[in-house]
């Protein structure tokens, strides 16, 4: 994923986590998908801001 902010791309890739079991259907459908930096430009976007 690619956003445009303040003026500069920020780059992101992302990983889908999915919780449960066929026996356990009080989380069948949870799932957390997290966001990751995917270059050094990116992850200074992080740490230093805008």
């Amino acid at each position: 994923m690619i956003l445009r902010i303040g003026g500069r791309e920020v780059r992101l890739f992302s990983t889908i986590t999915t919780f449960g079991t066929p026996m356990d259907i009080t989380i069948d459908e949870i799932a957390i998908e997290s966001y990751y930096p995917a270059d050094a430009e990116s992850a200074s976007f992080f740490t230093r801001g805008p």
